[in-house]
């Protein structure tokens, strides 16, 4: 017995313990696309190119030994289109989840850019119009944060810092509730925020115009979240443990097609339907 669920609305959820997401690409060939994101835009032109790249990227530990290698190569997330448009936001959306409560780590590293030379996390993101924004700027050396709501952008907000372009930063964001903390290399970068627009959303990696940039070692503990969808299927198995196999499908609008919600199989969850 087989049983399939179209449905366009599923939005209940409840809380479990925490959990940790780690992003690995090494099993991802260099020159493809990861699988279980999606690359889109703000702002003017077409979404920007992501792909992996080889790159020398230092340990996250001191080194035990003077012997050990003080960099080593590895995969990275690199976004390499060069867009001269001004107002041009890539972003590279993670299809798996959605985030409410989380703190994110991140490594970057700002390859090269004409016009820009910008690497940032989008979070708590709705769609391309809504979402928040933290970035750091290699040519305006500065660190900020800004929020986008209806497709307007609010005045970032942010400390002047040194950013270097070449070297490898870490950027560490912290959302409880309706606060947010924002620390660059170690360091608190922007006092505690205070904000509402968004409660819960998608996590994607952002860059603009023409920046070339590189992300590493990006890790999300957070307080995950059962969608209805999902607690529903385990109802029914529960309840039916005949049941052979149970997913709840979504329509994607915006992508023209749908996906997977929630199934018996979890690890199925996001793709496409």
């Amino acid at each position: 017995m087989r049983f399939f669920l179209l449905t366009t609305a599923l939005v209940a959820a409840v809380g479990v313990s925490a959990a940790e997401l780690r992003f690995d690409f090494a099993a991802t060939p260099a020159g493809a696309t990861p699988t279980n994101f999606h690359s889109t835009a703000a702002g003017d032109a077409k979404p920007g190119k992501w792909q992996i790249e080889m790159d020398e990227v230092p340990p996250t530990l001191a080194p035990l030994t003077p012997q050990a290698p003080v960099v080593t190569r590895r995969a990275v997330l690199a976004q390499v289109a060069q867009s001269m448009a001004d107002e041009h936001f890539p972003m590279f959306v993670y299809d798996g989840d959605s985030f409410a409560d989380f703190t994110l780590t991140t490594r970057f590293k700002i390859v090269s850019g004409v016009m820009e030379q910008m690497a940032g996390i989008a979070f708590r993101m709705v769609d391309e119009k809504n979402f928040y924004v933290v970035r750091a700027s290699a040519l305006g050396n500065n660190v900020r944060f800004s929020q986008v709501v209806d497709g307007i952008r609010s005045t970032p907000i942010g400390p002047e810092l040194k950013v270097s372009s070449g070297e490898w930063h870490t950027l560490k964001i912290d959302c409880r509730g309706n606060e947010i903390r924002v620390s660059f290399d170690d360091r608190e970068a922007i006092p505690p925020l205070k904000d509402s627009s968004f409660a819960v959303g998608k996590i994607a990696f952002w860059t603009k115009s023409d920046s070339v940039s590189h992300f590493a070692d990006t890790v999300i503990n957070y307080k995950p979240r059962i969608p209805f969808g999902q607690l529903l299927v385990k109802e029914m198995m529960e309840k039916y443990p005949r049941i052979l196999a149970l997913k709840v499908f979504v329509a994607d609008k915006a992508r023209k097609e749908t996906r997977l919600i929630a199934s018996k199989d979890v690890s199925e969850v996001g793709n496409a339907g």
